[in-house]
């Protein structure tokens, strides 16, 4: 009788051990997925911003070339009433324009393809207090 008591209480210890390395490796699994999503975002974050900030440049440089020079193609003018240097100086902005954009979106990609290429961690917003 004392050795089923014994067998009883080795079965239990047996159990309650496979239970918790059972959630050990659950508990292990879900932190390594997290810890993955958290990366994948954090990457998916950093190609958004950057996106933003190269469509701002590029955008933004083109739009102060049309604040300065526009009137040489008649900048805000149909195109029916531009006369005949405006035309011409209108082809050489949009051939000019189409380069820069084209320009812009194949370095845009070429950036989202390096930073692919990397394992990223946003370190958040992180404060610094001088003492």
């Amino acid at each position: 009788m004392t050795q089923g008591n014994n067998d009883d209480t080795t079965n239990n210890d047996d159990d309650i051990i496979n239970n918790y390395e059972y959630f050990k490796h659950k508990f292990n699994k879900a932190r390594d997925a997290s810890a993955e999503k958290y990366k994948d975002g954090s990457k998916r974050r950093l190609t958004n911003i950057i996106k933003k900030k190269f469509n701002t440049t590029i955008i933004g440089s083109l739009a102060a070339f049309e604040d300065q020079f526009g009137e040489l193609w008649g900048h805000g003018l149909a195109v029916n009433d531009l006369d005949d240097d405006q035309q011409y100086w209108r082809e050489v902005w949009m051939e000019t324009r189409a380069k820069v954009l084209d320009n812009g979106n194949s370095n845009l990609r070429a950036a989202e393809s390096e930073i692919s290429q990397y394992t990223l961690s946003w370190n958040r917003y992180v404060t610094k207090f001088n003492t």
